[in-house]
């Protein structure tokens, strides 16, 4: 089933995102935005749990996130303790939320305007590949900055 592909699939990632901001040898380099790079990790960390917890948490599981897209690419210096304690926050919320999805509620158009006017199971698959993507220019921006 799709939820149970998706469960593991975002557990797996989130938990992936932590080992990223856990692997920067020290909170500046978090931070750092070398020539040719546009966003820090820390930034990059942001926008992900901002962008999950607000079409999951907020969206679908009606948590009440109230989110503020423009502090994702402004906030700076964020501890790292304080982004790791995000990331957990988040994940506890896309669990919970896409474990209580029926298969009715996935198949049913997703409840605000994106585009494309996606599914619900579609759009879900969509969020995974951005979590994946930012991720992926975590890493390399960990490995360009060390």
């Amino acid at each position: 089933m799709l939820t149970e592909i998706l469960i593991n699939l975002f557990e797996r990632d989130l938990s992936r995102l932590e080992d990223e901001i856990t692997a920067y040898e020290t909170e500046e380099a978090i931070w750092r935005v070398p020539e040719g790079i546009k966003n820090s990790a820390g930034n990059l960390c942001l926008h992900l749990c901002g962008n999950l917890q607000h079409f999951i948490g907020a969206i679908l599981g009606q948590s009440g996130y109230v989110r503020e897209r423009d502090r994702e690419f402004s906030d700076k210096n964020v501890p790292r303790q304080d982004l790791l304690a995000l990331v957990g926050v988040t994940r506890r919320v896309v669990l919970t939320v896409i474990v209580g999805l029926t298969p009715e509620v996935m198949a049913r158009q997703y409840p605000e305007r994106v585009p494309g006017d996606m599914t619900t199971d579609s759009f879900l698959v969509h969020l995974y590949g951005h979590l994946n993507y930012h991720l992926g220019q975590i890493n390399y921006h960990r490995r360009l900055t060390q």
